[in-house]
């Protein structure tokens, strides 16, 4: 991994009755999100304690391709959604690396 660029943390907790849906919803996402310009890195990861914590590690060139990925379409929908799907807001952290 390179020192350059951002990183990205972002955790929600699924709703119990609409895990099968943002799972899907999830897998879409990823597959869309990695092919975009400036993504290195794009992981959704599911708590093995609890399932209905979902983790994003992300990795972007920089924070403008960041940006750019929360205006896409596909970015757009699941938040559109993220009231139904979510039991509380994302909460979404931007990382620097320092050493």
């Amino acid at each position: 991994m390179s020192k350059d660029g951002i990183r990205v943390v972002a955790r929600v907790n699924v709703r119990t009755e609409r895990l099968v849906e943002t799972l899907e919803a999830v897998k879409e996402l990823v597959a869309a999100t990695r092919v975009e310009a400036g993504c290195i890195k794009y992981e959704a990861l599911q708590n093995l304690e609890d399932p209905h914590e979902i983790t994003f590690v992300e990795e972007w060139a920089s924070s403008q391709a960041l940006d750019e990925h929360f205006a896409t379409d596909h970015f757009k929908a699941v938040a559109a959604l993220s009231g139904e799907l979510f039991t509380s807001a994302p909460d979404i952290r931007r990382y620097s690396v320092f050493a």
